[in-house]
C-alpha cells in the first residue's frame, strides 16, 4: 500500500526522527511526574506500606494512563502529517487570472542601471512572475514607438519564456516610448478575448506595464483611465530616478532629446508619470527591487483579483486519512479519563479484598 505525507519522502528520516523525540520528551517528563508524585506520598507513609494504605498508589494501577498519554500522542503526530492511501476520484479545477504584460524595448532600457541593463532586469522580473503564477495565463506586448503583441493569452509558459528570451531592443524599429498605444493594445487583446470567447469578467484581469517611463508619448495616463473599464492596470518601473548616462548611436540622438548631437544622454526613470498611469488604471506603482520583493508585492496584487476557472478534470488523487490517527487520539486522551473515573471503583475493590487480611481496620488515604 502506498502512502505519502504533507512532506516529501526526502525529509520522512528528519520528522520522524523529530517525532521520536517528541514521544521520547513526553515520556521522561511523564516519568519524572510519577516519581515526584511516589516521593510525596511516601513521605507521609513507610514505602512498604503504601501501597496497602494507599489504594491510588498502586503504579499497576496509574499505568495505563502512562501509555494512554504515549499513544495519544504519537496518534497526534500522525495526524499532523496527514497520511494519504487509497484512490479515489476528484475533481481538479485551475484557477486562473489573465495578464497582459507590456514590456518597454526602448534604447533607454539598455542603460546598465540596474545591472546587467534595465531591460534584462524587466525579463528577470518577468520570468519570476511567471513561476509564482503557473496557473494564469499571459501575453506579452513589447512596445517602442508602437507596440506588438509578440505572445497571445496563453497558458503554454515554455512557449512564452521562448518568445520573451528573443525580445530586445530591436523587436520594435520604432523609436519611442508610447506607453499610450501600448495600453490600447492590450485593452485589444481583452477585447478581442471576449469577442471569441463571450464572455468579460474585468475583475479577473490585469495588464501590467514594465517601463523606465522616459520620453513617454500620447497621453498614457488618459489611456490607463480607459482601459480600467476592461482590466487595473499596475506599473513597475525599472530604473534609477537619478539617472545614469547612456551612449546613443548618432542617428539616434535627436529622438533621445541630447543636445548637439551628443551621443550620451542621461536616462532617469520617471517615477512620476508611471505612477499617475497606475493611478488612472485603478492598479499600484512600484520600484523595482533587487530582492523582488516588488515582485511579492505584485503577487498579492494579483491574488486579490478575482480567479476564474480555466480548466476542470478528474483525477484519480490520494485519500487523506488524517481523520484515522487524529480519532484514536481523541479515543485515547478520552480514554484517560475514563480510567480515572474508575479507579475509585477499583480502588474500592482492592479494599475489600484486603479488608479480612487486616480485620476491616484498613482505612484509605485519600490523594488527590
Amino acid at each position: 500500500m502506498h502512502i505519502e505525507f504533507i512532506f516529501p519522502y526526502s525529509q520522512l528520516a528528519f520528522w520522524l526522527g523529530l517525532a521520536v523525540l517528541l514521544l521520547t520528551g513526553v515520556a521522561v517528563l511523564l516519568r519524572a511526574l510519577e516519581k515526584r508524585r511516589q516521593r510525596r506520598l511516601t513521605a507521609f507513609v513507610d514505602a512498604a506500606l503504601a501501597p496497602r494504605l494507599i489504594l491510588g498508589y498502586d503504579p499497576v494501577v496509574r499505568r495505563p494512563l502512562f501509555w494512554l498519554t504515549i499513544l495519544g500522542t504519537a496518534c497526534l503526530a500522525l495526524a499532523l502529517a496527514q497520511p494519504h492511501w487509497g484512490q479515489a476520484w476528484r475533481e481538479i479545477r485551475q484557477q486562473s487570472h489573465d495578464i497582459v504584460l507590456c514590456l518597454d524595448t526602448s534604447e533607454s532600457m539598455n542603460a546598465a542601471n540596474p545591472l546587467p541593463s534595465r531591460l534584462e532586469r524587466a525579463k528577470q522580473k518577468i520570468l519570476s512572475i511567471l513561476d509564482r503564477n503557473p496557473g494564469d495565463r499571459f501575453a506579452l506586448i513589447a512596445f517602442a514607438g508602437a507596440p506588438a503583441l509578440e505572445c497571445p493569452l496563453t497558458h503554454d509558459l515554455g512557449y512564452f519564456k521562448s518568445i520573451l528570451a528573443a525580445t530586445d531592443t530591436d523587436t520594435i524599429s520604432a523609436e519611442g516610448t508610447d506607453i499610450a498605444m501600448a495600453i490600447r493594445e492590450a485593452v485589444k487583446v481583452y477585447k478581442d478575448e471576449t469577442e471569441r470567447t463571450g464572455l468579460s469578467d474585468s475583475a479577473s484581469r490585469a495588464i501590467l506595464l514594465i517601463s523606465d517611463g522616459e520620453q513617454v508619448a500620447g497621453d498614457a495616463v488618459q489611456e490607463a483611465e480607459k482601459a480600467s473599464e476592461f482590466a487595473r492596470i499596475y506599473v513597475i518601473g525599472v530604473g534609477d530616478p537619478n539617472g545614469t548616462e547612456i551612449t546613443l548611436p548618432e542617428w539616434m540622438s535627436r529622438y533621445a532629446g541630447a543636445q548637439g548631437g551628443k551621443k550620451t544622454h542621461l536616462s532617469k526613470l520617471d517615477e512620476e508619470t508611471l505612477s499617475k498611469i497606475a493611478i488612472a488604471g485603478k492598479g499600484g506603482y512600484i520600484r523595482s527591487t533587487p530582492d523582488n520583493s516588488d515582485i511579492g508585492q505584485i503577487y498579492e496584487y494579483i491574488n486579490k483579483l478575482t480567479a476564474y476557472t480555466a480548466s476542470s478534470d478528474v483525477r484519480l488523487r490520494l485519500v487523506n486519512r488524517y481523520q484515522w490517527p487524529l480519532g484514536l487520539s481523541i479515543l485515547c486522551f478520552a480514554g484517560e479519563g475514563v480510567w480515572i473515573a474508575i479507579m475509585p471503583w477499583l480502588r474500592a475493590r482492592r479494599l475489600r479484598k484486603i479488608a479480612p487480611e487486616t480485620g476491616g481496620a484498613v482505612g484509605e488515604i485519600r490523594h488527590a
